[in-house]
């Protein structure tokens, strides 16, 4: 017997599912794009489980006959192609013919449709691709299709698939995407019973935005419009102060296919250079209506990835389309000072270090003593900083641990003798106390501030050298050291806000946020769901400003999707980084001479220590020596 075999069908059917169908999210797609070719204006897509165990999805398209739904279940069987030249101009989603076969051989799949001018349907079910009914069915125009139990031939399978709400995320970005596509069709989500996400299909993108991404991203949006030789480029970018710290919020579509292009992503990129912060990355929603001979969507069985005639032409209409989009108008953010109510942590007051500026100003809401949450005392002093008062600056203070409370005794009254009596026995028994030793007495380091330049960096004059001390890599530093011993000893304190922030998420940060809210809890955030795609956040390891916290909560969130969501100590370290580094005393602040001081005793205290958590350095000194040769006193 010869060693080459032709495959049973069953087993062919299962590798070619391996091809197509990876994940929920897979299934979701390719029929969904069978959906929209279909012809569908509005589709229903229901999940339960994160898409393990139910997916439907319904539209209202042209629907198939008994003898299409007899042959839709063949691999190769399909409606978008029928000769080799037809590969050269797809304009259809689909045109493979293996996603209903690969589906139905991994699951338990029914289908009901209709097609127009019929008056009866098709039901149609198949058992793990073994058993295949067909009977009439009433039901509307249009088709329907329902999957149980995904991977139920295949349960080796199961133990790659993430938690549900981690699938249902990347159901829910599939779905997000494809309705950004096609604005003129109406999609609607629903996740374990409830709508997660509903687009009218009136054509409007900056609607299908608003749905998608929220009402601030839709504000921040400009218009595109380019068109040169058979290539046109329309959509709608974001102005450059809605960056964010991935590329999650960067669509691009090539004839209504949702694809990834590092190339057009550079272009996008590029256009932005000089707008926006490095490691920032603009949001975009841009459609590219290009000849389907010059684009190979052939590529991968996910047809995510494409090949275009010239990649030249492609690149200088993207970046053209979003240049003139940024400069036709120009926007100058306005200066808004934060609800001095909406920033201000809970916390007890401390005492005061020095007077601070004298600012014309009503003074801040008084917080009620039953809403303050008790701090545990700290048993050494801590470098920390007050949030503003009345629009003053933080000034850095030393906390002094609590005094033991005694209780106040009532005096009962004593004659003048008594007295007498008394006060020469105090003097008698009066003794001095022992001075301490030179050995146990923590000297305090001995410089002179000199000034702040720039308002940046301090002057300080110690042990014969000129230092330059950078405010916010010391107290970035400082911060990160507190927080690191808080963190291992499990006792991170948490500041409380009045009033919580609001943070929208896309689809996959808020997987990312559901499957590791733990972490975030572990490093000293209170957060909760609030709406469909968005995070109230209640609590905050640092006495961050409210505008900081979607910044913050966004990095860290990117950072646990980039290591592969493997929480190691690393990732944790670097988390705590970000966290110090928007803490910190920020670079162009002026510091009063006690805030300085404070700072530098802090600083001086380190063991070995002058670099910020980023490397940078904290301290740099020049010797008398260098600074003489510099003026040409000594050669």
């Amino acid at each position: 017997m010869g060693r080459i075999r032709v495959l049973d069908k069953a087993v062919s059917n299962m590798i070619a599912a391996g091809e197509v169908v990876e994940r929920p999210a897979s299934v979701v797609k390719e029929l969904l794009e069978n959906a929209m070719d279909a012809g569908a204006k509005h589709i229903v897509v229901e999940i339960k489980a994160g898409g393990i165990s139910y997916i439907r999805v319904a539209d209202d398209g042209y629907g198939m006959s008994r003898e299409d739904a007899e042959t839709c279940l063949v691999r190769h069987a399909t409606s978008k192609i029928f000769t080799a030249e037809d590969l050269e101009g797809i304009e259809t989603l689909g045109f493979r013919g293996e996603a209903l076969a690969s589906i139905a051989a991994v699951s338990r799949l029914e289908i009901y449709t209709r097609a127009q001018g019929e008056d009866l349907g098709t039901h149609l079910s198949a058992d793990c691709g073994e058993e295949v009914e067909l009977s009439d069915a009433g039901c509307p125009v249009g088709t329907t299709v329902i999957v149980r139990d995904l991977f139920c031939s295949t349960p080796a399978r199961m133990k790659f698939l993430k938690k549900d709400f981690t699938e249902a995320g990347y159901i829910a970005d599939i779905l997000n995407r494809l309705a950004l596509s096609h604005p003129d069709i109406s999609f609607k989500f629903i996740n374990n019973g409830k709508e997660a996400l509903f687009t009218s299909g009136d054509g409007d993108l900056s609607a299908c935005v608003y749905a998608v991404y929220g009402k601030e991203m839709k504000e921040a949006m400009r218009p595109v419009s380019f068109c040169e030789d058979e290539v046109a480029v329309s959509g709608l970018v974001a102005s450059g102060l809605m960056a964010r710290p991935n590329r999650n919020m960067q669509n691009f579509f090539i004839n209504g296919r949702y694809v990834k292009s590092a190339m057009l992503a550079h272009a996008v990129e590029e256009a932005y250079k000089n707008e926006i912060m490095v490691g920032k990355f603009p949001a975009c929603v841009l459609s590219l209506s290009v000849n389907p001979k010059m684009v190979d969507i052939n590529v991968h069985p996910t047809k995510l990835e494409v090949k275009f005639a010239d990649e030249k032409q492609m690149y200088h209409c993207v970046y053209w389309a979003v240049k003139n989009a940024l400069t036709q108008e120009t926007r100058i953010p306005e200066v808004q000072t934060p609800p001095k109510t909406s920033v201000f942590p809970a916390v007890v007051e401390k005492p005061k270090v020095a007077e601070p500026i004298r600012v014309e100003a009503k003074p801040a809401p008084k917080i009620p003593e039953e809403t303050k949450p008790e701090m545990k005392p700290m048993k050494k002093p801590s470098f920390s900083m007050r949030e503003p008062t009345a629009g003053v600056w933080p000034i850095p203070e030393l906390i002094p641990p609590e005094l033991p409370k005694t209780e106040e005794k009532i005096a009962e009254p004593i004659t003048n003798e008594e007295a007498e009596i008394i006060l020469f026995e105090e003097k008698k028994e009066t003794v001095q106390p022992e001075r301490e030793s030179e050995e146990t007495k923590d000297e305090a380091p001995v410089y002179q501030i000199c000034g702040q330049v720039f308002d940046t960096y301090i002057i300080v004059e110690k042990d014969g050298e000129m230092l330059l001390v950078d405010q916010h890599a010391a107290h970035e530093r400082l911060r990160y050291e507190e927080l690191l011993s808080q963190y291992r000893n499990r006792s991170i304190v948490s500041q409380t806000m009045l009033i919580p922030a609001v943070v929208n998420l896309s689809a996959q940060e808020m997987a990312t946020y559901r499957e590791y809210r733990e972490t975030l809890d572990a490093l000293g955030f209170e957060t909760e769901e609030f709406g469909k795609q968005s995070v109230a956040i209640r609590m905050t390891p640092e006495e961050l400003a409210e505008r900081d916290l979607g910044e913050l909560l966004l990095e860290i969130l990117t950072m646990i999707a980039n290591s592969r969501k493997n929480i190691s100590e690393d990732l944790v370290s670097r988390m705590l980084y970000s966290i110090a580094c928007k803490g910190a005393i920020k670079a162009n602040h002026r510091l009063h001479e006690e805030e300085m001081k404070a700072l530098l005793d802090a600083v001086f205290s380190l063991s070995g220590i002058n670099t910020c958590p980023h490397g940078r350095p904290i301290t740099i000194s020049f010797t008398k020596t260098f600074i003489e040769k510099q003026f040409k006193r000594i050669v």
